[in-house]
C-alpha cells in the first residue's frame, strides 16, 4: 500500500518526489513526519511540470537543492519557501550540514533563525561536548568519528545496524556524531551498507585496494583478507584513509559473524573555504 511504502521511505531517509497536488503529498506523509533534522526530503511537482516545491526537510534533507535540480532539468520553476532562503540570510541548519556539525538542541534553531531574520547577531556555540546553554543559544557538536566497515556479501541492514550500534555504544559515541563510513570499493554497492548509511544520513566512502595499501600506520593484518581482496585490512585502513591519515583509533578492528568495524576520531576543523564563505575567523 502507499502508506506502507511511504513508511519505508521515511525509515530509510529516502527522498520522495510526488507528481501531483500538494494536498495528496501532505496526506501521504502526514503520519510519518516527526523531526526536521531527520525527516525524509519531500518534493512535489505538478503534472504539467511548471512548479517544483520542496515540501519537507528543505535544508537538512536537501529538498530545496533537489527541487532546484529537478526544476532545472524539466524547465520548471522551483518554489522555495524557507524564510532564510527567501530573505537571503544565514541558515544555521544548512551551515551545520555543510560544516560537518550536529545540532544537539534543536529548539534553538527557530530562535536563532528568528534573530537572524530580525537583523540580529545569532548566538551559536561549537563545542566537542554538550554544554548547558542559555535560552536562544544554539549548540553544535563536530561530527568527528569515522567508521571503517567490512562485511561478507549479503549482510542485511538489520545485522549491520545491530553490530555497528553495539560498538558505538561500547565507545560511548552517539550515532549523530559519525562523520562518515568507509570501506573498500568492492562494497560500494553492498545493499545493507548503503541502506544503513542512507537511513542515518552518513556519507559512504570507498577506496580501491591499492589506495588502502598506501595508508601508513600499524594495522591488524589478515593473510586471508589479503589473499581474497588484495589488502591485509579493510576496516582500519579505510577509516584512517577517510580521516586523511590524521585520526586516532577509538576502536581497533572488531570482528563478528562476517562483519568488521574500526572507529577513528578525526579532529574537526572548519575548512578554509567554508570559513571564507561564512566570514568566520579561522581562529
Amino acid at each position: 500500500s502507499l502508506s506502507d511504502w511511504t513508511r519505508q521511505q521515511f525509515a530509510e531517509k529516502n527522498a520522495i518526489v510526488v507528481i501531483g497536488a500538494c494536498g495528496i503529498a501532505v496526506r501521504m506523509i502526514a503520519p510519518f513526519v516527526s523531526d526536521k533534522l531527520s525527516d525524509s526530503p519531500v518534493v512535489v511537482a505538478d503534472e504539467a511540470g511548471m512548479f517544483v516545491i520542496p515540501l519537507l526537510s528543505g535544508h537538512m534533507g536537501g529538498a530545496n537543492e533537489l527541487a532546484e535540480q529537478i526544476a532545472g532539468q524539466i524547465g520548471g520553476i522551483p518554489v522555495i519557501t524557507t524564510a532564510t532562503d527567501v530573505n537571503h540570510t544565514f541558515s544555521v541548519d544548512l551551515f551545520a550540514k555543510k560544516c560537518g556539525l550536529s545540532i544537539y538542541n534543536r529548539e534553538g534553531i527557530a530562535k536563532v533563525s528568528a534573530k537572524i531574520l530580525d537583523g540580529k547577531t545569532p548566538d551559536i556555540v561549537i563545542s566537542s561536548e554538550k554544554t548547558d546553554l542559555e535560552q536562544g543559544v544554539l549548540g553544535l557538536q563536530p561530527r568527528e568519528y569515522i567508521l571503517g566497515i567490512g562485511c561478507r556479501r549479503g549482510k542485511s541492514f538489520e545485522e549491520l545496524d545491530a553490530f555497528i550500534q553495539k560498538w558505538l555504544d561500547h565507545a560511548g559515541i552517539e550515532k549523530r556524531l559519525v562523520r562518515a563510513a568507509a570501506s573498500i570499493d568492492l562494497k560500494k554497492e553492498e545493499e545493507g551498507l548503503l541502506r544503513w548509511c542512507m537511513a542515518n544520513r552518513i556519507p559512504f566512502l570507498t577506496y580501491s585496494a591499492e589506495e588502502l595499501k598506501q595508508v601508513k600506520g600499524d594495522f591488524q593484518e589478515s593473510s586471508f583478507v589479503k589473499e581474497k581482496i588484495g589488502v591485509d585490512n579493510v576496516c582500519e585502513r579505510a577509516a584512517m584513509k577517510a580521516a586523511n591519515e590524521e585520526g586516532t583509533f577509538i576502536v581497533r578492528k572488531q570482528a563478528e559473524n562476517g562483519m568488521t568495524i574500526a572507529i577513528v576520531k578525526y579532529d574537526w576543523k572548519l575548512e578554509r573555504e567554508l570559513a571564507k564563505e561564512y566570514r568566520i575567523d579561522e581562529q
